[in-house]
């Protein structure tokens, strides 16, 4: 039988034990050092009236703590350098938070800088973070330098910063969880409060990749799922390769999804409406978007800068301004990204695109001088009841083939200046006009 203990404050645990129910003011917290050891504490409550230092630390191979309260540290647990890590029914409250609404997050903040939060783990190699309460405070669980990680069925809502934060972590598994109202107020050098200061509900950085998130409630972040594979100036660490598949990421004030400057991500079957943007996807490259919903959406459903060889497939795309935008607008960033100052091979197929203020956009902006966005393909989509169905400005080598147009109020097709589009075989039902060039 696992023996019953009552903690001091600074405890070492070098083997199993069981917490003694109760509130434990503890001020440093506890310690649990070595391999293969369990510590529960079923309706055990380690608390701190400092917000400062950590509750529970934890170091070694095959721990798992279980069933313990925690409240009032910088950080409720933290893990360094362990493997075979497993946190579940922990309940964690009142961790360091930066105050007022003057900061704006950095997404870099580095491990000995880290902002506070519920759980920190930092080069843990296998490990499960499960059906833990995490909410009300700034960070639900920050993952730095880990791998095979899996949080599942985790509540990190009403946080003002992140719930799930990757930096330089891989492989690994974010399901189920509710990561609703992460976000956070920011009053700008004008004076003008927003709800944005780069909250969001899951956080990608520092070339975190071949991950999977499957399932998660995002609603209402600052974003609802951010990924960031640069940092101004010239740090480039894209985060490459990961799945997100089944994501409700609706009412955001800014992006139901932003994925910028990152290869190879798949998006499916999210639901990416009612934000300023569905998916803002600016020099990513080689990403798939389908299967998704994007609807009500302020500015654009899909919106990609600088971006190439796209597969944007199936989607319902309604009742967005822009259903789709893929252009250029120059910027900063352009020294370091050599090879992306225009927009180009982009493949829509078989997506709804209706009433939308204009269904797809394609265009090259006034800065780009050079060159222009080419390779737009669009093929199968149905176009219905937008304003303008696809419309066109300064692209070269582009197609718009077996598209179905119906009851749009000005064109079914706009081309201005005479770009480089090759309309055939389009169907046209009701359409102020069918192709109108300006």
């Amino acid at each position: 039988m696992t023996q019953v203990i009552t903690p001091h404050n600074g405890m070492l645990i070098t083997h199993d034990i069981t917490l003694a129910a109760g509130v434990h003011v503890l001020p440093d917290g506890i310690r649990i050092e070595g391999n293969d050891i369990t510590v529960r504490g079923e309706g055990a409550h380690i608390v701190s009236p400092e917000q400062a230092g950590v509750g529970i630390y934890a170091h070694g191979d095959n721990i798992t703590i279980g069933g313990v309260n925690v409240n009032g540290f910088y950080h409720g647990v933290r893990a360094d350098d362990c493997t075979n890590l497993t946190l579940e029914t922990l309940t964690i409250r009142n961790t360091y938070e930066l105050p007022g609404i003057d900061s704006f997050l950095y997404l870099w903040q580095p491990l000995d800088q880290a902002y506070g939060g519920a759980v920190l783990l930092s080069n843990v190699r296998g490990g499960v973070v499960q059906t833990c309460d995490l909410q009300h405070q700034m960070n639900g669980v920050q993952l730095y330098g880990c791998e095979r990680i899996v949080v599942s069925d985790v509540n990190a809502s009403f946080n003002s910063g992140w719930g799930v934060y990757l930096s330089a972590s891989h492989e690994c598994m974010v399901a189920r969880n509710q990561l609703d109202f992460c976000n956070r107020l920011f009053r700008r050098d004008d004076g003008s409060i927003r709800v944005e200061a780069d909250a969001a509900g899951i956080v990608l950085v520092n070339g975190s990749s071949r991950s999977r998130f499957i399932g998660n409630s995002c609603l209402c972040g600052g974003d609802g799922i951010f990924i960031a594979g640069y940092r101004h100036p010239g740090d480039v660490q894209p985060c490459n390769d990961n799945l997100f598949e089944d994501n409700d990421c609706r009412l955001s004030p800014n992006n139901a999804i932003e994925s910028t400057f990152s290869r190879g991500n798949i998006f499916r079957r999210n639901d990416c409406s009612r934000s300023n943007y569905g998916f803002w996807m600016g020099f990513s490259w080689d990403n798939v978007i389908e299967d998704n919903t994007i609807e009500f959406n302020r500015w654009a459903g899909i919106a990609a800068e600088h971006a190439h060889d796209f597969t944007i497939r199936n989607n319902r795309i309604r009742l967005n301004g822009d259903g789709v935008r893929v252009w250029t607008r120059g910027g900063a960033v352009m020294p370091y990204w050599q090879g992306f100052e225009v927009s180009y091979n982009f493949t829509l197929e078989n997506n709804l695109i209706e009433s939308n203020t204009v269904g797809f956009t394609g265009y090259t902006g006034a800065e780009t001088t050079e060159q222009q966005c080419h390779n737009l393909h669009l093929r199968g989509n149905t176009f219905t009841d937008n304003r303008v169905g696809a419309q066109f400005q300064r692209v070269q080598t582009s197609t718009l083939h077996e598209n179905t147009f119906a009851d749009h109020l000005v064109a079914a097709v706009r081309l201005e200046g005479t770009p480089d589009v090759a309309v055939d075989d389009n169907q046209y039902t009701n359409n102020t006009h069918n192709v109108v060039t300006a």
